[in-house]
């Protein structure tokens, strides 16, 4: 069953025992001004955070935007979709990723990545993560104290347990080589002697 984003804004809200949000475009209340304000950033870290199965695009074809002609070793460069979170890395994968964009030394590319999908498209163990996500968050707005948000978190890492448990996402080390730029504060930490 899907929900929409207020019923599972009221499902988080509950949880702390608190009133309901009636609307959130436009906000009119307090409350609803800082759910409209910060529910869309929420949504995108948790879909973001994980390679949930229900927002993973398998094998996309990218678009090459440009071919550089200067001496590189990934002259191809291409644009990441619109709706990608982040792009997943496999084991054998020669791509860089650069902003919005990838590198690679083939002309033609594909890539899996995790999307920014719709609360439409969300698995029902995700549904249970968001409930648990706005409860946190929300607390000490709504309740003046950070204990309940300290509670709140435990609810919300038993949620994220039960959906590893039961496959809602998949578990394990994406492939990170040493030239990828997304990680060069690794290099930089771990390494001294290393320059970007």
């Amino acid at each position: 069953m899907s929900y929409t984003v207020v019923q599972l804004v009221n499902g988080g809200l509950s949880k702390l025992g608190q009133s309901r949000v009636r609307q959130l475009s436009p906000p009119l209340t307090p409350l609803e001004h800082f759910i409209a304000e910060n529910y869309p950033q929420w949504r995108e870290e948790e879909i973001a955070k994980r390679r949930w199965v229900f927002a993973w695009q398998i094998q996309y074809a990218l678009t090459l935007v440009a071919t550089l002609t200067t001496g590189v070793d990934k002259p191809y460069k291409f644009q990441m979709p619109a709706d990608c979170a982040r792009p997943i890395r496999g084991k054998y994968d020669e791509w860089q990723q650069s902003g919005r964009f990838i590198y690679s030394a083939y002309s033609t590319l594909k890539i899996d990545y995790v999307r920014v999908v719709t609360e439409a498209d969300f698995d029902p163990l995700f549904n249970a993560v968001m409930r648990c996500k706005v409860a946190v968050e929300s607390a000490e707005f709504v309740t003046q104290s950070n204990a309940k948000r300290q509670t709140k978190q435990m609810e919300y890492d038993e949620a994220i347990a039960e959906a590893k448990k039961a496959n809602g996402f998949t578990v394990g080390p994406e492939d990170i080589q040493a030239d990828d730029s997304d990680f060069s504060w690794l290099n930089a930490r771990h390494n001294p002697g290393y320059i970007e």
